[in-house]
């Protein structure tokens, strides 16, 4: 993102100081930092459920028997996948 940042401002004939590209990148660390956490995801519904990482292995076990208990009613087609 600096990279592409720094080119930005380069085409729009803005000169760029090494301190100046320290604060940007710094800008960019911090909103990264407060991405990352799993509270940001949850509250933009990115995430079913925030859980206590002790508690994984039980979360995982329970979502693999409910889906063992799930009947199939149709065969699995994803169709044409764009990437």
């Amino acid at each position: 993102l600096l990279q592409i940042q720094v080119a930005s401002l380069k085409a729009k004939g803005e000169t760029i100081t090494p301190e100046a590209e320290k604060e940007l990148l710094d800008r960019i660390k911090a909103r990264y930092e407060e991405q990352l956490s799993p509270y940001y995801a949850a509250a933009r519904l990115w995430v079913d459920a925030v859980i206590d990482p002790l508690e994984t292995r039980k979360v995982l076990s329970e979502g693999i028997s409910a889906a063992n208990h799930a009947p199939i009613e149709r065969a699995y087609n994803v169709g044409v996948i764009q990437v």
